[in-house]
């Protein structure tokens, strides 16, 4: 549990600061989650190629619980979706947005962010280092606390906190019935790049053609 502390204190602070400096939200992403990764992958070893290595040959108990996790986090997304268009004009969202320059370097370390660093630091944080699996009562209350705050990030407001919590349930689901946190970094890393490729693709090639 100590090892919890200071990201939920860097998680405040972060989110504070976007509070504060909404503009800058980019560097205070790339800021907050390079952080993460750095404490859980470099200090605490939470997370190992090789052990993601030793996955990729399991096709009954890894690609098809990621395939299901892809599917689930597509859904949710829609979902999302939906309900941002039927209540956002009477509630606020409160949602943190991401102004990224048109340059190369900057969209370099966007899909950089996106792609890689943020849903395998939101995994060895909101999964694997919040959800405790000592007993059912806790499992559950962990599991609240990880959405609300995974769902912080991104947003400040009552509907997008829930929107946001959405998008992090079918990851959620797939580390509590597997308990095996490569499984839902897959999912996770898979659908980032499923969902910011094209923008990606589309802000180089205008970056390049102008």
């Amino acid at each position: 549990m100590k090892r919890i502390y200071i990201p939920i204190v860097w998680e405040i602070i972060f989110v504070v600061a976007t509070m504060i400096w909404p503009k800058q939200a980019f560097h205070l992403f790339f800021a907050f989650y390079f952080g993460l990764l750095t404490y859980f992958y470099f200090i605490y070893k939470q997370f190992s190629f090789r052990k993601l290595y030793k996955n990729f040959g399991r096709v009954l108990s890894f690609w098809i619980p990621v395939a299901a996790t892809f599917i689930g986090l597509l859904i949710a997304g829609k979902l999302r979706m939906l309900i941002s268009s039927q209540f956002s004009f009477h509630i606020d969202e409160g949602a943190v947005s991401i102004i990224v320059h048109n340059d190369l370097i900057p969209t370099f370390f966007y899909a950089l962010m996106m792609i890689v660093i943020k849903p395998v630091a939101e995994e060895l944080f909101f999964r694997k280092a919040l959800i405790r699996f000592d007993n059912k009562k806790q499992t559950i209350c962990f599991t609240i606390i990880s959405l609300v705050l995974c769902a912080l990030t991104r947003a400040h407001g009552p509907l997008g906190i829930l929107e946001w919590a959405i998008m992090a349930l079918p990851v959620t689901i797939a580390y509590i019935a597997t308990k095996n946190i490569y499984i839902s970094v897959m999912a996770h890393v898979l659908f980032e790049f499923y969902d910011n490729i094209y923008e990606v693709i589309y802000t180089l090639g205008r970056i390049l053609n102008r």
